[in-house]
């Protein structure tokens, strides 16, 4: 097996996404301290994590004895024009991108927000649990709030303690420990202009160490521009952060802790859409390279992960979103070929499993970003209880990563578009590496070879891309329908899933994936004349029977969109895609969906990159 660049940090949107990646409820951080004004630098990092929300936008520096602050809402590029954030001057700015939690989108809700006396200024990604409490004590105190945010009083908290004489590390520190939740948070302050204090809790937090200046981001991508060197923060530190120097503390008892910087592996352009229209189009295209590069595993490593299923008392695959609906294919693998039982959740549902956590229980976590809340707590709760967690991730440097036994990376670099689609065929890819590294420790899979399958898969899905103009013309005649379906069996059903989530997060059409066998049990009730329907049906044992259903719902008037390595005169419409080994169908038979539900999105005037109400990493509850 070929050993690939695994030494180094491949972050993706920490969905980065997920993707990362994803409910969808986060918000994006970026702060800078320099000697020079951080404003060009606070404002393209801001645009570069505006995937992780984009109701509203704002940036504050301190400047000449204040903290000067603009912000709105509406995109980033909207907020810029009205309110000309690029002409603010400061040597210390915080910048955010939101995505409402507490408070409706509105301009005195946009972060960031200030403190009564203008003495702190704060950006807030998370949820405080606990705020209502906190806010009616700081009332009696005489505090006053202009905002309905949460995240309003972590200024006013700070304030409090600096009145109390406390310096403003400490004055910070007493003021997180207040409170209850999830929260990634950096403040600057009025008095100290060359100073930023940040601090997590469950929610992701990174430092970026560059010459003469500092950051402070929610993702690593927005400061990639300026440094590839990087100090991921761990649960419950906090970091002091000047111009020349960072400085990181535990929460707990206030002990400084040393970490180095790593590097990045990122190029900027990884992070441009180039030629196309959008980074979700981008991302679709790149599939032919990602999914070869997915290939390019630590043999050592991939050997041990697969060995931990193999003689493990029980195991739990998880995963959230499309995430999920990978892992449900690794689910089905390990049952049908390598006869192990594995039961498969919703992340988000982990608490109707966890009692048969246990000593000798493994967890496979599936996840883009790292960071998606439902997935920690339940890899948390697995691990408190003795059990192991291994997991498949693309931000090797994420929470989920560092808190795992064993973990895998996607190779697939940074994706921007909210709705993931290189990331769902990697971890497809590296699914199916570690099933077949157990079949061959069991004896019944030989003479593997990753790099020609790697060479094999990439020209399959070069192939598949070639159906672009024909998808196109789909989208033409069906783009005013107000229900799809799609339908599946076996193997290729949370393909069917994942196509209708891909509709309905880009284009806004209701979208139903299920299972082809369960249309008898209510759903064929719902076919009438023209209704689209898309029927992914590879060649193989469950073809034939696909093929009936297909023929019940074109009786009943259905327009059916077959998907397959097969033709029949029974789809109105025919997508070929390869044939291939059917552990890999799931990467070609998917592309098709996802350009469906790109072009499905343009032709009714959505932003792809940039779907209503969602972003990309979930990491809060």
């Amino acid at each position: 097996m070929k050993k690939g660049p695994i030494n180094c940090i491949n972050i993706l949107c920490l969905n980065l996404y997920d993707a990362y990646t994803m409910p969808k409820i986060v918000c994006g951080i970026i702060g800078c301290t320099s000697d020079e004004n951080v404003v060009p630098e606070v404002l393209g990092g801001l645009k570069r994590v505006e995937y992780r929300g984009y109701d509203s936008a704002g940036i504050v520096v301190a400047v000449n004895g204040r903290l000067e602050v603009r912000k709105g809402a509406g995109r980033i590029e909207d907020v810029e024009k009205r309110l000309k954030l690029s002409s603010m001057k400061g040597k210390t700015g915080l910048g955010h991108t939101r995505w409402a939690t507490h408070g409706n989108v509105s301009d005195r809700n946009a972060h960031p927000h200030i403190s009564c006396m203008g003495e702190v200024a704060v950006v807030h990604n998370g949820i405080i649990d606990n705020y209502i409490q906190l806010k009616e004590e700081l009332l009696k105190r005489g505090h006053k709030f202009r905002s309905d945010t949460d995240t309003e009083v972590i200024a006013h908290l700070v304030e409090e303690e600096l009145k109390a004489g406390r310096d403003y590390l400490h004055a910070s520190l007493f003021a997180f420990k207040k409170l209850s939740g999830q929260y990634a948070v950096a403040l600057i302050f009025r008095d100290m202009p060359d100073l930023i204090v940040g601090a997590r809790k469950d929610a992701p937090l990174v430092l970026g160490v560059g010459k003469g200046k500092n950051f402070i981001a929610s993702d690593a991508i927005a400061f990639i521009e300026y440094t590839d060197k990087a100090i991921f923060l761990d649960n419950m530190e906090l970091a002091e952060i000047r111009p020349e120097r960072i400085r990181i503390y535990r929460m707990e008892d206030g002990r400084e802790v040393k970490k180095s910087p790593v590097q990045l592996a990122w190029e900027v352009a990884d992070i441009t859409k180039k030629e196309h229209a959008h980074f979700t189009l981008k991302e679709i295209h790149e599939q032919p390279l990602t999914v070869r590069s997915a290939f390019y595993q630590d043999p050592s490593k991939l050997r041990d992960f697969a060995s931990s299923i193999l003689t493990a008392k029980s195991v739990f695959i998880t995963g959230a979103g499309t995430s999920f609906h990978a892992s449900m294919l690794m689910a089905y693998r390990l049952r049908n070929e390598a006869r192990i039982r594995s039961e498969n959740f919703l992340s988000g549902e982990y608490r109707q499993f966890s009692q048969w956590f246990e000593k000798g229980t493994v967890v496979v976590a599936f996840s883009q970003s790292g960071e998606t809340a439902d997935v920690l707590e339940a890899v948390r709760e697995a691990k408190k209880k003795g059990a192991m967690v291994v997991s498949i991730v693309n931000a090797v440097g994420s929470t989920l990563a560092r808190e795992s036994d064993i973990a895998l990376p996607l190779n697939c670099g940074p994706e921007i578009g909210v709705a993931a689609t290189k990331s769902f065929t990697a971890q497809v890819v590296v699914s199916n590496l570690v099933v077949d590294t157990i079949l061959e420790m069991q004896g019944s899979l030989r003479n593997r070879a990753d790099e020609k399958e790697g060479e094999i898969l990439s020209r399959a899905v070069e192939r598949v891309l070639e159906c672009e103009s024909q998808v196109k013309e789909l989208v033409s005649m069906y783009s005013n329908k107000p229900d799809f379906y799609f339908v599946a069996r076996g193997y290729s059903y949370p393909v069917a899933l994942e196509g209708a989530l891909k509709l309905k997060e880009l284009s806004y059409i209701h979208a139903e994936g299920m299972p082809a066998s369960e249309l008898k049990h209510g759903t064929l009730a719902l076919i009438e004349e023209g209704t689209p329907v898309v029927a992914i049906n590879p060649s193989g044992e469950n073809h034939s029977d696909t093929l009936s259903n297909v023929e019940e719902m074109v009786a009943r008037g259905a327009h059916v969109i077959g998907i397959s390595d097969e033709a029949s005169k029974q789809y109105t419409h025919f997508i070929m895609v390869p044939k291939i080994e059917s552990k890999y169908m799931p990467v070609v038979e998917v592309v098709p969906l996802q350009l469906l539900a790109y072009y499905m999105a343009v032709e009714r005037e959505n932003d792809p990159d940039y779907p209503r109400n969602l972003a990309k990493s979930v990491t809060v509850k």
